[in-house]
């Protein structure tokens, strides 16, 4: 009777430590991107090539994942999720709110165990995914490591971006195609084509940019940026 007391104070103990432990550190991947295209010198665009942009935005990237890997008494598969790239306790990672699902073994009697919202992360700079937390579980290992998704660009990239196309030649006729961005950067909020006749000259301007064509054919742009910019 005094084991079994023992043993229900021992368990209370452990589950108080437990719920008292904190998570890793997560912070999302964020890069600030400011810039645009320098001015008083020669440049060349090709037809479909930027020759002016101006931007201020947050990147954020994402990456899928397909492998399987045994955690917390389970085999888990992950079919082509989508993870948020995340900073980890520092080391790189992704997080999500897709749940994954591992198929019965000894340990969980044969039910089939559910890994809800988790974040996957590299712990010691190998490259791969070797640890992973989830709420209510804790840490777990990932055995075999998971290799690091190719992380692109997410559509919760936001900010603004402004910028024009060289869009080639016809006789006298100079095309560039504007294009605003606003919030969503991958898609443009705004989109016009403007035409200049270089007969009239060779300094042009677009809501106060200056641009000297120094030459332009239906290949290839060679022109400076004399002054003014675009707005954001």
């Amino acid at each position: 009777m005094n084991l079994s007391k023992n043993y229900w104070k021992g368990f209370a103990v452990l589950f108080v430590v437990a719920s008292c432990a904190s998570g890793p550190t997560m912070i999302p991947f964020n890069e600030r991107m400011q810039g645009e295209t320098e001015s008083s010198t020669e440049l060349r665009a090709y037809v479909g090539d930027i020759v002016f942009s101006k931007y201020d935005f947050t990147e954020r990237y994402e990456g899928r994942i397909t492998a399987s890997f045994k955690a917390t008494g389970g085999t888990y598969t992950a079919s082509d999720v989508l993870y948020t790239r995340t900073l980890i306790n520092g080391g790189d990672g992704g997080c999500t709110s897709t749940m994954v699902m591992s198929g019965g073994s000894l340990m969980t009697y044969g039910i089939d165990m559910q890994l809800p919202s988790h974040c996957l992360y590299d712990s010691n700079g190998n490259g791969s995914l070797d640890k992973g937390y989830a709420a209510g579980l804790g840490d777990f290992k990932l055995n075999p490591n998971v290799p690091m998704p190719a992380w692109i660009q997410s559509a919760d990239t936001t900010g603004t971006k402004k910028e024009l196309i060289y869009q080639g030649r016809d006789g006298s006729t100079l095309r560039l195609r504007y294009r605003e961005f606003f919030r969503d950067i991958v898609r443009p909020s705004y989109d016009q084509t403007v035409e200049y006749n270089l007969d009239e000259g060779l300094t042009i301007s677009f809501r106060g940019l200056s641009i000297s064509i120094i030459e332009a054919d239906n290949q290839y742009l060679i022109y400076s940026i004399d002054g003014g910019t675009l707005e954001l």
